[in-house]
């Protein structure tokens, strides 16, 4: 009986040690496939940056050309009417119709800007989320080992202790490997 009861104590402790590394295995797969995904979303932000920034530039070169579009209708009607241009309020207005126009120009520009900082801040996020994914992964692998390394160092104290006829409590005395008493 005592060899039975020393031979299942082997298999569960094969079986666990067994189970701790597919346990270890599995979790690391999946923080790998988890840092893979968040450097797939932190190319896409890097992708969206750069589109704002193409879509910014496209919109203020749109504006710039609508505001001298505009310009250039005042001046034509000013110059009709027979209005002089260089000085007062014509030419104020002139100023001041350039001036707004290059001012959301650059506005234009200033939210570009921003939309691609918050892409590249979403990328480096990302990035660094999938490092630390990458890290959880090799540390679970490792628990895995390790944990099979205990399973099997404590069901081989079990099976010793079932072979010498002692009674294994499992005693937590770094002084002992396990209570033999």
């Amino acid at each position: 009986m005592c060899e039975l009861m020393t031979a299942l104590t082997i298999g569960s402790t094969l079986l666990g040690a067994a189970g701790a590394v597919q346990s270890g295995q599995a979790a690391a797969a999946s923080g790998r496939y988890s840092a893979q995904v968040s450097e797939m979303n932190a190319t896409l932000a890097d992708r969206r940056a750069k589109d704002a920034l193409e879509r910014g530039a496209v919109a203020e070169q749109r504006k710039r050309q609508e505001v001298s579009a505009i310009v250039g209708k005042q001046t034509a009607a000013m110059a009709a009417n027979g209005v002089d241009l260089t000085f007062g309020s014509p030419l104020d207005t002139l100023i001041d119709t350039a001036t707004m126009g290059e001012i959301d120009a650059l506005t234009i520009r200033t939210n570009a800007n921003r939309e691609a900082y918050d892409y590249r801040v979403q990328a480096a996020s990302g990035r660094a989320n999938a490092t630390l994914q990458r890290s959880q992964a090799d540390s679970a692998e490792m628990g895995g080992y390790l944990k099979a390394g205990g399973t099997i160092l404590g069901g081989g104290g079990q099976s010793y202790a079932r072979y010498k006829g002692l009674s294994y409590t499992g005693s937590s005395d770094p002084t002992r490997i396990g209570s033999l008493y």
